[in-house]
């Protein structure tokens, strides 16, 4: 494990992001300890964001690994209807309070949306790693963990904001876990972690997907943001291929009923021939422009009539 120098969220040393991506990206863990977090978002944001009546069950959500039945919960949201007839979500503070006092973890999921510094963030990383990304914000105040040890499906880039997380984690026990694949349908390793971090405030930790990790706070709160990080897979390209021999009408049809059988030259040669005009390096390159590319639509209401 080597510790990095500088992380900027715009800007990153050259030297830095060439040995990360060589040697760390999509490999192992690595830990950057000079992060600016202040861009990102603050208590005082987050505060106003919930006052706001805006926020639905699951966007924001609660987990506490104690009670696995508080990751369904969503008693402390209430709804109103206003005088023109709309249902309006309202946080409860009070419920709101208790569940966190009794250990659970708030969940903001894909928190780009509401904080310009995140969205920034998130951009620069789909850029740079050539990826897709989002961002989820988690408030902790407590030692109690939100999901116990589990892996991603993903990479994630966890950057700390206030607080300190201790982060235990274990290599993989399922290399480049497929995105429909849960830790929960695999056994946890056993026995001491093959890493442990105390993650401070203005460092992030990089763990490829598949590591596993729990993870606590260790500090009277904490607030951090998980970015994904979500790269084309050469499944991808497979699946590319599917959509291709998609038009063969002989493909199409199902497969004979009774005793009779496919024919089989009749299909090698479709994909025989598939295949030879089939250009892996211009697909693979068309994935990675998917990926940085801007995920939102732009809208520029004044100039529709222009």
């Amino acid at each position: 494990l080597i510790i990095g120098k500088t992380f900027n969220m715009e800007i990153l040393q050259s030297h830095e992001i060439t040995e990360f991506k060589k040697n760390y990206f999509q490999k192992k863990p690595y830990l950057f300890t000079n992060v600016n977090s202040n861009t990102l978002v603050n208590w005082s944001q987050l505060n106003r964001l919930i006052e706001k009546d805006i926020l639905y069950y699951p966007r924001i959500r609660l987990a506490n690994d104690r009670i696995p039945e508080m990751r369904g919960y969503s008693g402390f949201i209430r709804y109103s209807m206003s005088p023109t007839g709309d249902k309006t979500p309202h946080i409860n503070r009070h419920q709101l309070y208790k569940c966190l006092n009794d250990g659970a973890t708030l969940i903001l999921d894909r928190c780009q949306s509401f904080f310009d510094g995140v969205d920034k963030a998130k951009e620069w990383i789909s850029n740079e790693l050539d990826c897709s990304s989002s961002a989820n914000l988690y408030a902790a105040f407590s030692d109690i963990p939100s999901f116990g040890l589990h892996f991603d499906n993903h990479d994630v880039l966890a950057i700390q904001i206030e607080g300190v997380k201790r982060w235990e984690v274990h290599k993989p026990t399922r290399t480049y876990p497929l995105i429909d694949e849960r830790s929960f349908g695999f056994s946890q390793p056993s026995g001491e972690p093959d890493y442990t971090f105390n993650l401070q405030p203005g460092q992030a930790l990089y763990l490829p997907a598949g590591y596993w990790h729990n993870v606590s706070t260790q500090t009277k709160r904490s607030l951090h943001i998980t970015f994904t990080i979500i790269r084309p897979r050469r499944l991808d390209l497979i699946n590319a291929f599917i959509d291709e021999i998609k038009n063969h009408d002989y493909l199409r049809e199902p497969i004979p009923f009774g005793e009779s059988l496919s024919n089989n030259n009749q299909v090698a040669e479709i994909l025989n021939n598939a295949l030879s005009s089939f250009d892996i390096n211009m697909l693979e390159t068309l994935l990675k422009m998917r990926d940085r590319r801007k995920q939102y639509i732009k809208i520029d209401l004044e100039n529709i009539n222009s």
